[in-house]
Parts: C-alpha cells; sequence; structure tokens
C-alpha cells in the first residue's frame, strides 16, 4: 500500500515538474519571439529604441501570465503558488543569465521590477489556469 502511495506521489510531483518546465520555456519562447520581432521593427522601421523598456515589461508580463496559465493547468490545486513559481524561475534565470554574460552588472530597481512583475504575472497566470479549466 504505501508503495503504491509513493508512486502516486512520484508522478504528481514529476506532472508538476513537468508542467513547470513547460510553462517556464513556453514564456521564454514567446519573450524571443517577441523580442526578436521588435529587433526586426528597431531595424527596419523608423521606430525609435525609446520604447524598449516597455516593450520588456510587456513582453515579460505576458509571457509569465501565459506560462503561469500552463503551469497551473497541469496542478490540481495551488494554481497561484505553482504560476508564482513560474514567474520566479522564469525572472530568476533571466537575472542569472544577465550576470553570466555582463559579469560587472548590478542589482537595479528595474531587476527588482522585474522580478515583482514575473511572479506578480505568473500569479494570476495561476489563477487563471486552475479556474479555467473546470
Amino acid at each position: 500500500m504505501k508503495e503504491t502511495n509513493k508512486k502516486i506521489l512520484g508522478k504528481k510531483e514529476n506532472n508538476i515538474f513537468r508542467s513547470l518546465s513547460f510553462g517556464v520555456s513556453l514564456a521564454y519562447i514567446i519573450t524571443a519571439v517577441v523580442f526578436v520581432v521588435y529587433a526586426f521593427l528597431l531595424t527596419y522601421t523608423d521606430m525609435t529604441e525609446n520604447n524598449i523598456q516597455i516593450t520588456v515589461m510587456i513582453t515579460t508580463v505576458f509571457s509569465v501570465l501565459v506560462g503561469g496559465i500552463v503551469v497551473s493547468r497541469g496542478a490540481k490545486k495551488n494554481g497561484l503558488l505553482y504560476g508564482m513559481l513560474c514567474g520566479g524561475v522564469y525572472a530568476l534565470v533571466m537575472i542569472m543569465l544577465s550576470f553570466c554574460i555582463l559579469p560587472d552588472i548590478k542589482i537595479t530597481s528595474k531587476m527588482i521590477m522585474i522580478l515583482v512583475l514575473s511572479i506578480s504575472a505568473g500569479g494570476v497566470g495561476g489563477i487563471i489556469g486552475i479556474n479555467s479549466k473546470k
């Protein structure tokens, strides 16, 4: 009986990990597509670079919102928690990559804002996802 419970718990943990991995990956794919399109627009049109920061913020929020929805659909409950986890992982990976690519970079208020926005958007996505599958 105990072995059966371990198998069920193992499948549940594996399913959540898979959902989290897929949600974060999807969020990064959305981000990459939007950034490539934006780069082409900047390069081949008369658009200025004045809107880069707002584009990054909006893209981050949208991407993590979608990722949070995907993650929470793989969960039976705790959509808020799993969505926030998705947003936190997304932001922390992005921040760690920034430190690897630019070693002299400092933690700024913009990084903290991205972290807070990511966790918040992931939480909202988690709530939407857990309630939309009923």
